[in-house]
């Protein structure tokens, strides 16, 4: 019976030092990720017209070889850009994601939780932290 109480005193106390955090509220609610999906919006839409004003160009050529090397070289052109338009991003995303990441860490080391667990996988206890986190992140 003793162990079965010390045991059960045991996890209590470590289920104190569990905290969660709903990394999607974070991120949803950052000021940098809304500026980001704003700028890459305004990239994309870039994109677009040049890709319109590409395609403009090889309808206009009436010469089936030079349209066909316009269509080619645009094609490449256009590959190029919306890879380097993805890459940056998602290296962007990737920095805020790891400034997230070390909030947390820092947060959870300051106030004495041993484990920081996704909220979203949680189905019962440990301490929120994601208000808190979301103002520091701002």
């Amino acid at each position: 019976m003793k162990s079965q109480t010390n045991a059960k005193a045991s996890t209590n106390s470590n289920a104190s030092n569990i905290a969660v955090v709903d990394v999607q509220a974070i991120v949803n609610s950052s000021a940098r990720v809304k500026a980001l999906r704003e700028a890459q919006a305004t990239k994309v839409k870039e994109l677009n017209l040049w890709l319109q004003n590409a395609q403009n160009e090889v309808n206009a050529e009436q010469d089936k070889e030079r349209q066909q090397a316009l269509l080619q070289k645009y094609n490449a052109e256009f590959a190029l850009k919306r890879r380097d338009v993805a890459l940056q991003y998602q290296q962007e995303l990737k920095t805020v994601s790891d400034n997230i990441s070390q909030t947390v860490a820092k947060e959870a080391e300051k106030k004495g939780y041993s484990m920081v667990i996704a909220k979203n996988i949680v189905i019962y206890g440990g301490v929120d932290i994601t208000e808190g986190i979301a103002k520091i992140i701002k």
